[in-house]
């Protein structure tokens, strides 16, 4: 399991789509995609990625929603030690993968070993 990040990097993950500004849900599957891909999951505190994402916390949790109901993510609670829920993992689902390589992330279409 991917541990918590707090310097989560959007390297590699699309800021614009076939000449158009990527939507808040088509990066984060780009960045869910890539590390899925390279760790297998990602953890991260939604105020801060939505900060680095230019958006709202609210526009990412809808963003996060669609992605889940699409079924490109798939997503279970984190707890620490003393059942304390630390948050969300994240992980790109083969449609999700499928569909963050076609949006042109270059690590949607990445399988695991």
């Amino acid at each position: 399991m991917a541990s918590r990040r707090s310097d989560i990097s959007l390297r590699g993950v699309s800021e614009s789509i076939n000449g158009r500004h990527a939507f808040v849900h088509e990066r984060v599957l780009e960045l869910i995609a890539r590390d899925t891909a390279k760790d297998g999951s990602i953890t991260f505190r939604k105020k801060e990625l939505a900060e680095r994402l230019g958006c709202c916390v609210r526009t990412l949790d809808q963003a996060l929603m669609r992605l889940r109901r699409n079924g490109y993510v798939v997503s279970e609670p984190s707890f620490d030690e003393n059942g304390g829920q630390l948050g969300n993992v994240y992980r790109a689902t083969e449609l999700g993968r499928e569909r963050a390589a076609a949006l042109g992330g270059r690590y949607g279409g990445a399988r695991l070993s």
